[in-house]
């Protein structure tokens, strides 16, 4: 469900793609109570992580609870498990809220957006999720959305992720998508270096895996392009200075144009790869994707037409050129290099051979991540075989001997 918002309420902001309300530009987190005045709320849930009272999100947000009375689901953690979001559902049964407001990073959005969505079937939430079939009830009231890092861009995406008993699962559904999306990149002004570098590793790795996924349409490769387009020049600068201050506004707006790309295309392979090493070592999603995606680069410009359905080989190697130059063009580097560059300067791993995950427990993480969906969604087939024993292995062999 997605509604309107008064013309007057977003004057001066830039509207973004892929959806009906949604809104970027410096201030933008400041019309959230004109937003809400103008959709009738009188009762509002605010679902938030522990640093939101000492973020800028606070003191933008502050000055809109006059008028309604205000609720809060704080302490939204990284990697949000089921009963966390059972927690929720049962905080959004209680209250009836007239409009819930997702505002923090990736994980903060997709509770509030999973939670609002779950609180409004019959089923328990477990149920739910354990449903494929399951044709969801529309959720009542409002969802409005107000990211505070530039990463995830579930700002504009109708899926939300969470993990049940270590594993991920993805909430995919519409009413999942925000009734209005208010992205200001003031709120990112007081994110540490580390999560700014994991965020940009993110939206990098969407906004090429939507360019080079199964699913691409004119539209989604449109606003990947564009997304890497905004997203590179900063990216540069964080490299090569680890200083993101003057590049927050482009970071803001590429996460956002490379979450609009991956609601139409879904990720792929880096993605599906990634979950389990953020499960199982706590390790910051983008720089979980990031790993993988440095190797995939080259596993795709190589790949075989036996190993890619349509649209084919042809097409992702075009592809994969295309982000290469494009990548170069703007940085002066290998996409690989880039993204080794931005790993160490965020203080994090480089390779997979300096991760904590005892060798015998790949087999395992790479089967199940090979058998979801977003690998099904990959441009070329990959197989257990083919992951470990060309690129897992080797590279923790190499680690092994440094």
């Amino acid at each position: 469900m997605t509604g309107t918002v008064s013309p007057a309420a977003v004057a001066g902001l830039r509207r973004l793609p892929g959806h009906p309300a949604a809104f970027f530009g410096t201030g933008a987190a400041a019309r959230l109570n004109a937003v809400l005045a103008g959709a009738g709320a009188r009762r509002v849930l605010l679902v938030h992580g522990p640093s939101y009272a000492t973020g800028a999100a606070a003191r933008l947000t502050r000055a809109g609870r006059a008028g309604y009375e205000v609720h809060h689901f704080g302490d939204v953690r990284p990697n949000p498990e089921l009963g966390h979001i059972e927690e929720a559902v049962r905080v959004i049964r209680r209250l009836r809220p007239d409009a819930v407001v997702g505002i923090g990073g990736g994980s903060s959005m997709d509770v509030a957006k999973a939670a609002s969505v779950l609180a409004a079937q019959d089923a328990d939430p477990a149920d739910c999720l354990g449903t494929p079939d399951l044709v969801f009830k529309k959720r009542p009231g409002r969802l409005v959305l107000v990211p505070t890092t530039a990463g995830s861009g579930s700002e504009l995406t109708r899926f939300a992720t969470l993990y049940r008993d270590g594993r991920k699962v993805s909430l995919d559904t519409d009413g999942a998508r925000a009734d209005v999306v208010l992205v200001d990149p003031e709120l990112t002004a007081t994110v540490p270096v580390p999560t700014t570098v994991a965020g940009a590793l993110d939206a990098f790795s969407q906004a090429v895996e939507s360019s080079w996924a199964r699913t691409a349409t004119p539209q989604s490769l449109e606003w990947a392009e564009e997304a890497l387009h905004a997203l590179l020049p900063a990216l540069r600068q964080l490299a090569d200075t680890g200083r993101p201050a003057e590049v927050r506004h482009d970071l803001s707006l590429g996460a956002a144009l490379a979450g609009a790309a991956i609601d139409v295309t879904r990720t792929t392979a880096a993605h599906a790869l990634s979950y389990a090493l953020t499960s199982r070592l706590g390790l910051p999603h983008g720089v979980a994707v990031a790993l993988h995606l440095r190797w995939l680069i080259g596993r795709h410009a190589a790949a075989t037409s036996r190993e890619c359905p349509p649209p084919g080989v042809r097409v992702l190697h075009g592809r994969v050129a295309e982000i290469r130059r494009t990548v170069r063009a703007h940085t002066g580097r290998e996409p690989e290099e880039l993204l080794a560059d931005l790993l160490e300067a965020g203080g994090y791993p480089a390779d997979l051979a300096d991760l904590a995950l005892p060798a015998g427990e790949w087999a395992d993480v790479v089967a199940e991540a090979l058998h979801s969906g977003r690998a099904m969604n990959n441009p070329c087939t990959l197989t257990p075989e083919d992951v470990l024993g060309r690129f897992v292995r080797p590279s923790l062999t190499e680690g092994a001997t440094r």
